[in-house]
């Protein structure tokens, strides 16, 4: 999969955010070992994830942004369905080691382990969803922060190949469930995505259909 599309297809599916009018403060070595604590518990609880997205696309060469809406559905099998629902239909399903991308009656099924960055895509994307990709210190530097209302966390990449997609990502977490809010993504050209989460609904059941990738 060439480069170009291996970056959208990041900029489509990592769930985002923005650093709100809030005073961020710096924490200490304990105070990120008690965050990560709490994200790792609530991601243990956390088997289903449903929600609404909102994801706002603004290009350094254009005043007008680019708003699209949609629905996620995310299992902790390593599931995840992200689907557009206006102003257009597109539908990416990650079930395991395979990848759906469906566009009306085209369809488009690759397998994860054909290309190294994609496996990194796929870690990248499943670990904002549960909060794991915080952890990842092999391809992350990450600054955590508290806030009054949220908490913020930004990771800078550190290999070459994300570099070149990425120059950072902020996550804004809920402080009182430890989940991602909002995810914020800005690309060395000046590019920058930002996708609101909300309408969470843990642990519903999901039918396998939801998932179906064949």
């Amino acid at each position: 999969m060439k480069k170009k599309n291996l970056s959208w297809l990041l900029v489509v599916l990592i769930s985002g955010i923005n650093l709100q009018a809030q005073q961020l403060v710096p924490v200490t070595k304990e105070e990120q070992r008690y965050m990560l604590e709490k994200i790792e518990a609530s991601s243990a609880k956390m088997n289903t994830l449903v929600c609404d997205f909102e994801q706002t696309k603004a290009l350094s060469l254009l005043d007008e942004k680019m708003i699209s809406k949609g629905k996620m559905f995310y299992r902790q099998d390593r599931c995840l369905r992200w689907e557009y629902l206006s102003p257009y239909t597109y539908t990416f399903i990650l079930n395991d080691k395979k990848i759906l991308m469906q566009t009306g009656k085209s369809r488009n099924v690759v397998d994860v382990k054909s290309n190294k960055l994609f496996q990194e895509a796929v870690k990248i994307m499943m670990g904002s969803v549960n909060g794991k990709g915080l952890m990842d210190t092999k391809n992350f530097r990450a600054t955590y922060y508290w806030g009054e209302k949220a908490w913020t966390i930004i990771l800078i990449p550190l290999q070459k190949e994300m570099k070149q997609i990425f120059s950072l990502i902020e996550l804004t977490l809920d402080v009182e469930d430890y989940t991602v809010d909002k995810i914020k993504m800005e690309e060395p050209n000046g590019d920058a995505t930002l996708i609101r989460l909300w309408n969470k609904q843990f642990n519903l059941k999901i039918d396998d259909e939801k998932f179906a990738v064949d």
